[in-house]
């Protein structure tokens, strides 16, 4: 069966090269604009020295590597400008992975269709996407929507880039995003909706050497199908109150939603403060995690995270980048003045009627250190303190990059999970290389100690060619 997989992976391969070819070439013939085609297949294999991989092995690359066993995988991801239609610029691009494990696949993990328009970009598909300010190259993750997770199918309407608002002669820039996605099946709930969007805000002009960020992000899970309840509301109406997270008064409303708002919504308020002069820059960065109107209400200021991220472009590039995050979320709305304990009871990433909370295909959309094991319903560890160090360089034309996390793990207050606290050291060092101008040899070696996961050594090679 996995051979007909792969046959059928190579089948699909070779047709989606001809096809984007194609295209290229029949834009290139009607002389709308001149198009471009680059494709990226990339050969490789994880190993280890226990059953399941170490933690940054598998974590954070988008759901392509199975976290239970040794892994071979087959990656090939073309994209391809179409030329414009008018003034609306055209490109489109894929990602098919073939993979042997435990749980052998092959499966489309980027399928998505881009138009671009004066300040607006539109994407139809599937196209991998981070939400919040952070360093994305060395750090955990964002709250709100990081790479652990394969990306979600969906309808996006966003300004790529900081438009200025009239009137500020550019001193104060936005941008906007609203979204509607498809979380599909095997879930609790059956094919809910995803509803996101989020509103920046910059201060001061691009070219100066100090730049002010701050944001809120909202995603929200709704309608779909509940075991119990049947189908909830999917009216038009029942988006407004999603949109306005207001509660619902539609006789099949999950009873949650009576009272509170509909669905199950998570967010951020994001803020950050960027440096760039003179080859050296950073970024300091805050996400403050909402779940409840409690964390609205900054009840819950000290969980969240935190980042601080340094970088420089001088000769000495054995160290060129150094950054630092900090993960808290224990407090979860807890009242200690109220005899409640340490640490309350929202459960992040979680919720009593979408019970397989904010996940995909068994992973986390948001932070990895908050994970799902993959195999229950909903979040068996939400209840974290980190921190990770990482650096990055080049030496001798090798690209580097070391990350280290520790961690404090409490487990989960509303799933099966372990209980008491679980301190873990997970280790990461990833080094490319280029072997040929179109070709690069990655390595990477994994190292996991401590009690939450076993102690264990775990490698992954690869070869990328750049056709």
């Amino acid at each position: 069966m996995i051979l007909q997989k792969l046959f059928r992976l190579g089948v699909v391969s070779i047709a989606l090269i001809i096809a984007f070819q194609t295209a290229a070439n029949g834009q290139n013939q009607k002389d709308v604009s001149t198009p471009d085609l680059n494709i990226e297949m990339e050969f490789g294999t994880v190993i280890s020295e226990e059953g399941e991989l170490p933690f940054w092995l598998h974590s954070n690359r988008w759901g392509i590597i199975d976290r239970k066993s040794a892994n071979g995988f087959v990656r090939l991801a073309p994209q391809a400008g179409l030329g414009t239609l008018g003034p609306v610029k055209l490109s489109a691009g894929a990602e098919l992975v073939g993979r042997l494990s435990e749980d052998n696949n092959v499966f489309f993990n980027e399928g998505y269709l881009q138009a671009d328009w004066q300040i607006f970009r539109f994407v139809a598909g599937r196209k991998k996407e981070q939400i919040g300010i952070t360093d994305s190259t060395l750090t955990s993750g964002s709250m709100i929507q990081s790479g652990n997770a394969s990306p979600v199918p969906k309808i996006r309407l966003y300004t790529p880039d900081w438009v200025g608002v009239p009137g500020t002669d550019n001193w104060l820039s936005f941008r906007g995003y609203f979204t509607h996605g498809w979380m599909g099946n095997g879930r609790y709930i059956d094919d809910p909706w995803l509803h996101q969007k989020y509103f920046y805000l910059k201060a001061l002009p691009n070219e100066y050497p100090l730049q002010f960020y701050g944001g809120i992000v909202q995603s929200t899970l709704w309608a779909g199908t509940h075991p119990e309840y049947g189908n909830l509301p999917d009216g038009l109406s029942d988006f407004w109150n999603v949109f306005t997270a207001q509660e619902s008064n539609a006789e099949n409303a999950e009873p949650s939603a009576t009272g509170e708002a509909v669905g199950s919504s998570i967010g951020i308020y994001d803020f950050g403060i960027e440096y760039d002069y003179q080859g050296f820059g950073g970024i300091v960065h805050r996400q403050f995690y909402l779940e409840t109107g409690a964390g609205a209400k900054f009840r819950n200021v000290w969980d969240g995270l935190w980042g601080v991220s340094v970088s420089w472009d001088k000769k000495f590039n054995y160290i060129n980048n150094v950054s630092w995050s900090h993960l808290y979320t224990k407090r979860q709305s807890s009242q200690e003045h109220r005899g409640d304990p340490s640490y309350g009871a929202d459960g992040y990433y979680g919720n009593g009627i979408y019970r397989s909370g904010w996940t995909y295909y068994g992973r986390t959309i948001g932070n990895a250190l908050l994970f799902s094991d993959g195999i229950g319903i909903g979040i068996d560890n939400n209840i974290v303190i980190a921190h990770q160090l990482g650096l990055g360089g080049v030496i001798e034309g090798v690209v580097y990059d070391l990350t280290v996390a520790y961690s404090r793990n409490y487990g989960s207050r509303r799933t099966v999970g372990f209980t008491g606290r679980q301190d873990q050291y997970s280790g990461l060092l990833q080094t490319s290389i280029k072997i040929q101008p179109k070709m690069d040899l990655k390595m990477d070696i994994a190292y996991d100690t401590g009690d939450l996961y076993a102690n264990q050594l775990g490698g992954m090679v690869s070869v990328v060619y750049h056709l």
